[in-house]
């Protein structure tokens, strides 16, 4: 399966999943974001160094095939500007200690900053991080404990990949590529036939 398969099922998937009534809300300011994100000059919460980190880990996790990448859809300039304007102060920390402890575990295993390890070394911290995420039936209990504890490397990857994978697939060349709305559209339950 391709990447274009894989976004055209994921779309179909979403019309059948409970509890997306507030998708479109988020796809609205995913949306909005995404414009405003395309229009900045500069970083506004990224450091040059945090912002190449984002980048990085966004092309390793959505790389660039004979589809568009995560870095040229501009994912790192949506966090930026998610960090910027829509994120609480403590979340903002949260996201920022994160980063900075997937750099020191790069740093421990490898003697570098994560973007100056090589290929192998990047690719190998991305899939020990993407094993050790949480289980998708964790209890709303567990997920708020994980929220009050310390940032560890694991946390701060599974916020940053949630961002990617948003700032992905709201993008409007990843829209225009699937030819299928992300998000179902209106549901008139009760009409007369």
């Amino acid at each position: 399966m391709d990447r274009r398969q894989f976004l055209e099922r994921l779309a179909g998937v979403s019309a059948a999943l409970p509890g997306l009534a507030l998708l479109p809300a988020l796809e609205t300011l995913a949306q909005e974001v995404h414009a405003r994100a395309g229009a900045a000059t500069g970083l506004r919460t990224l450091s040059a160094a945090q912002d190449a980190t984002v980048a990085r880990l966004a092309d390793i996790l959505l790389p660039q095939t004979d589809t568009v990448g995560a870095s040229a859809v501009g994912v790192n300039r949506f966090i930026d500007l998610l960090l910027s304007e829509s994120m609480l102060d403590e979340q903002r920390e949260r996201f920022l200690a994160g980063l900075a402890a997937i750099d020191a575990r790069s740093r421990s295993l490898y003697g570098t900053p994560f973007t100056a390890a090589s290929v192998p070394e990047q690719e190998s911290l991305v899939r020990e991080l993407d094993q050790r995420l949480p289980s998708p039936t964790t209890s709303p209990a567990e997920i708020a404990a994980r929220a009050k504890a310390p940032v560890t490397a694991e946390s701060g990857y599974a916020q940053l990949k949630a961002l990617v994978v948003l700032g992905y697939f709201t993008s409007e060349p990843v829209a225009k590529l699937i030819n299928a709305p992300v998000i179902p559209g209106r549901f008139d339950g009760c009409i007369h036939v």
